[in-house]
């Protein structure tokens, strides 16, 4: 083990000196201000209010010097064809370095030390018309045999209707699009690099299925909501609303029954010009799991989640309970055919420090803990919990880009199973930790 933490602590060292030279440049533009500062010639506030202003100039450099790119090309008779115009590609991949131990029966324990691409996206997107969009996502994998895949996350049409009353900004996904839940807690959780959030993490379902969906807003969207939260997205004044009717076993399976699961949520900005980070969400699922038990009847399906987020530029806090019967699978169920009954709860919180590194505030802590019990009703066993406990740090590199370090350890009651499993009595799983380094790249 003192070998293997040599080997993560050198892969740090390598990450920094690599972080420390590309951002040699900015460094020595602030040298000027640093000087000021220690000299006591300005203040902190107006050294962020200048570097601010620096930063507003160069971004406006920028857009004016992309302007007159633009007209030269129009003028040139170079315009971009139209069959490409509206065209957008955009690849999301996170490269990791872990190690740790894998939890085994019988208080065994497996060690690991790796390097891997847990995830590479890739997408397409394309404005068709003002009022239709489509989009298409390839998600590249490694199977259990080391192989990397392709397979799609999304392909769907998206459909903008107009505004109705209270209920603006909506948008119709047709085909393999998002469910409900997920990309609105991604949005708020910035480290789905780092892993699956928690109800994912357990096995209850994944980010998309095939389906029709419609989402919105309640009211307008909330004025200077990026400035006021930190996040410009589900930014409506009173909150947000996403409901649809889908397949049901999400999109790493093909449906094996012919029932329709309905998924929706309901987030409620109680407060916006009082506390506009405040937001109180549900998501429910009702349906039948996609695989037949042995009682020749599909299991049901249902989750209820509620969740508490507060958002702050520098902050970001949530925590939520959910109860599940059953997962998507189906694969969750008591001897008798009948649906496994579950329940779990997840705090996050995620905190800017107070370090100005290149003008703002670009280095977080941020920690998580985990609580599931896979069989709640003790039918099965009485000690089937997990509790899962992860901290660590993260550096905003640009613009989506970031790198994290953390620490992850999950801690087995003595009847319950590995995540997405069904518990077994005695299984008494071993340790299960690890260390690990993620650097998110995004353009």
């Amino acid at each position: 083990m003192k070998r293997i933490n040599h080997v993560f602590f050198i892969m740090m060292l390598i990450l920094t000196i690599c972080f420390a030279a590309s951002s040699e440049v900015r460094a020595d533009q602030d040298l000027l201000m640093d000087i000021l500062l220690r000299k006591g010639i300005i203040t902190e506030r107006e050294a962020r209010e200048i570097r601010d202003e620096v930063l507003r100039k160069e971004e406006e450099r920028n857009k004016k010097q992309k302007e007159e790119l633009v007209k030269e090309i129009k003028d040139k008779g170079l315009a971009v064809p139209k069959p490409l115009k509206g065209l957008k590609f955009e690849v999301l991949g996170f490269i990791d370095y872990s190690n740790g131990k894998l939890p085994g029966l019988g208080d065994n324990e497996y060690s690991y030390n790796r390097f891997t691409i847990t995830r590479g996206y890739f997408t397409v997107k394309k404005v068709i018309t003002p009022w239709l969009r489509t989009r298409m996502t390839i998600d590249t994998h490694q199977d259990s045999t080391g192989d990397w895949k392709e397979r799609l996350k999304y392909l769907y049409a998206e459909f903008t209707p107009p505004d109705f009353g209270f209920f603006t900004n909506m948008k119709c996904e047709i085909g393999l699009g998002h469910i409900p839940w997920l990309d609105f807690e991604e949005r708020i959780n910035p480290y789905r690099c780092q892993g699956t959030m928690a109800i994912e993490r357990a096995g209850v379902f994944n980010s998309a299925d095939l389906g029709i969906s419609l989402r919105g807003y309640f009211g307008q969207e909330l004025e200077g909501a990026k400035q006021k939260t930190g996040n410009r997205h589900y930014s409506g004044r009173y909150g947000s609303w996403h409901i649809g009717i889908y397949n049901g076993p999400g999109y790493h399976s093909s449906e094996d029954n012919n029932n329709k699961v309905i998924e929706g949520r309901l987030t409620l900005r109680p407060l916006p010009d009082f506390i506009p980070g405040l937001q109180l969400s549900y998501f429910g699922i009702c349906g039948d799991g996609n695989k037949k038990a042995s009682n020749g009847e599909y299991p049901d399906y249902n989750v209820n989640m509620f969740m508490l987020s507060y958002e702050h530029p520098i902050f970001i806090f949530t925590g939520q309970y959910f109860q599940t019967e059953g997962n998507a699978k189906g694969s969750w169920l008591y001897a008798n055919g009948d649906a496994l009954h579950t329940a779990g709860y997840s705090i996050f919180a995620d905190y800017k420090l107070p370090i100005v590194l290149f003008s703002k505030r670009r280095l977080h802590v941020f920690a998580r803990y985990d609580h599931f019990d896979q069989d709640d009703d003790d039918n099965i066993a009485s000690d089937t919990e997990y509790d899962m406990f992860l901290a660590g740090l993260a550096y905003d590199i640009y613009n989506g880009n970031k790198f994290l370090i953390a620490f992850e350890t999950t801690d087995y009651g003595d009847d319950a199973n590995e995540k997405h499993k069904v518990p077994i009595p005695g299984n008494t799983l071993g340790d299960d930790y690890k260390l690990q380094a993620v650097l998110q790249i995004k353009f």
